[in-house]
């Protein structure tokens, strides 16, 4: 079906805005939103977000100078994400957040490394995200890379070794078992998961607390939808 560029242009520009009409997470009324919700409940939020650009009901918003006014010196980002760097994958478009709402670490692979995870950190720490969600995605060029790097017992080249090196441990189970690439994605998505509470004290003990909730999800290419991974 053909896409009229100027149409897909508006809507990817009211759904970098979604939230500019709500009450900034830096107002005294939303620096407290973050923590008056339940990790449950701003993951409900989230994941609400994703049905409206499945449905592709993006809100009509323009005031982007007030939003960056009221986010000038803070921000309370409800949920951190952890996605792949892959062009596809915008977080704020697909679940239909504005300014300040997702603190985004991106890189191929969406596996953290210690400057992922300190970023990570960060969010819970000081900025009071309550919710961190590991995205992946169908198709995820890096995660085909490592798979057939395995398989083939045929090492990356160097710098993409360092991504190879992080994936491996947690698809190798699954390449070896001759699994599908989705399932590659899957549990890369519960390694990644995994590690962050192995190397993070910070994360670790906010997600035993019940503070912040840990998930993983995986990004429908074709559809706009977003599973969550258990």
């Amino acid at each position: 079906m053909a896409i009229n560029r100027a149409t897909f242009l508006s809507a990817s520009l009211a759904a970098m805005s979604a939230a500019a009409a709500a009450p900034s997470p830096a107002s005294p009324a939303a620096a407290g939103s973050a923590t008056s919700e339940s990790p449950k409940q701003l993951l409900d939020r989230l994941m609400a977000g994703n049905k409206r650009f499945v449905n592709n009901d993006f809100p009509v918003q323009t005031k982007f100078a007030e939003k960056r006014e009221l986010l000038r010196d803070t921000q309370a980002p409800f949920a951190a994400i952890l996605g792949c760097a892959d062009s596809r994958v915008i977080p704020n478009l697909i679940f239909v957040q504005g300014l300040g709402d997702l603190f985004v670490t991106r890189v191929s692979g969406n596996y953290p490394d210690d400057l992922v995870t300190g970023s990570l950190e960060y969010a819970v720490e000081h900025l009071g995200t309550r919710l961190i969600m590991v995205l992946g995605h169908q198709n995820c060029g890096a995660i085909k890379a490592v798979y057939s790097a395995i398989k083939e017992n045929n090492p990356l080249p160097p710098h993409l070794l360092t991504i190879q090196r992080l994936i491996a441990p947690g698809v190798n189970n699954v390449v070896r078992n001759g699994g599908t690439i989705r399932q590659a994605i899957d549990a890369n998505v519960r390694a990644a998961k995994s590690t962050l509470l192995a190397t993070s004290p910070v994360i670790d003990g906010a997600v035993k607390s019940g503070r912040v909730l840990l998930v993983g999800a995986v990004y429908k290419l074709g559809t706009g939808e977003v599973d969550l991974v258990e």
